[in-house]
């Protein structure tokens, strides 16, 4: 039971200790979008090989997002040709089809931003 109860304990240690890491990914970009969007568009960052996440940069307009991985969670840098550079992988990814891009607009299939209403025809009304 001792060691059960130790075996426990340090899953709880284990897990209080790795869930806040996976939260505290910084998604830029949504300020405009809806606060349920975060998560969606956090989802679409998933190449595990390429470390772990740690920023989502979101151009809504563009309908895509830049994912940062950090790909050695023991060293933030590397030295390259005399010096000392940001150890990062990039990842762009293409927001989903219906995804809010502007005001009244959505991303299409093909990664484009489209807003329906601007593209009629709305002449001004002469005034009465």
């Amino acid at each position: 039971i001792i060691g059960t109860t130790r075996l426990i304990v340090a899953m709880f240690v284990l897990f209080a200790i790795c869930k806040p890491a996976v939260a505290n990914v910084v998604i830029k970009g949504t300020q405009y979008m809806a606060p349920n969007c975060d998560k969606k568009i956090q989802d679409l960052c998933n190449n595990r090989t390429a470390g772990t996440l740690e920023e989502v940069n979101v151009n809504p307009r563009q309908c895509q997002a830049t994912c940062t991985y950090k790909p050695d969670p023991n060293k933030d840098t590397r030295e390259s040709g005399g010096f000392i550079i940001r150890e990062r992988n990039y990842e762009r990814v293409r927001l989903p089809e219906g995804m809010p891009c502007a005001f009244s607009a959505k991303c299409n299939k093909d990664g484009n931003c489209i807003c329906k209403s601007c593209d009629e025809d709305r002449s001004p009304k002469p005034p009465r």
